[in-house]
């Protein structure tokens, strides 16, 4: 029974994605200084680096044109390089993105595709519990046709109320065998 509490426990708390309609604030430093977002139609204007995640859309777009961000609710976020017929981003760019409204924390931030990656380096890193970072410094791509890569953001899921009342019955039923023991 204890075993079967913690089955049903431990698939309630898997990692979960991000809501479409989840509130980003991104940042862009060094190659390019600004980021333009799908809210304001990849506008230059004020508050263009918020924007909400779509299902359909490419969140973000550096002011230079050369990278698209693109955030999916299972967690994804692809980076495109938008240097049609360049196989390389030059220079360094650091971006910083955090996701207001998450109510879980944000808890790992990882590689899932380079395979197009030919040199240079991708960091990532999970800055706060709802911030990450991403800096691409001198990358260099297999091929000029938009290449791009994957990384997966990880979100502690929601637990769910039917597999908190399994995992009380079990530790209760724990807690009676070592009753009856004792007595």
């Amino acid at each position: 029974m204890l075993a079967a509490a913690w089955l049903g426990c431990t698939a309630a708390f898997g990692a979960g994605g991000l809501p479409v309609g989840t509130v980003i604030t991104g940042e862009v430093s060094d190659a390019s200084t600004t980021l333009l977002g799908s809210d304001h139609g990849y506008a230059a204007e004020a508050g263009s680096h918020i924007t909400a995640l779509s299902a359909a859309d490419i969140e973000y777009v550096t002011g230079d044109y050369a990278v698209f961000i693109d955030f999916m609710s299972d967690g994804r976020l692809q980076v495109t390089n938008n240097r049609d017929g360049e196989s390389s981003l030059p220079g360094t760019y650091a971006f910083n993105f955090s996701f207001a409204g998450l109510s879980q924390p944000i808890t790992g931030f990882m590689p899932l595709d380079l395979a197009s990656v030919n040199g240079g380096t991708v960091s990532l890193q999970v800055l706060d519990a709802h911030s990450v970072s991403l800096t691409l410094n001198n990358v260099s791509f297999t091929n000029a046709d938009y290449p791009s890569f994957t990384t997966q953001l990880t979100v502690s899921a929601v637990p769910e109320p039917g597999s908190l009342a399994l995992l009380g019955a079990g530790l209760g039923i724990v807690a009676l065998r070592r009753m009856r023991r004792a007595a």
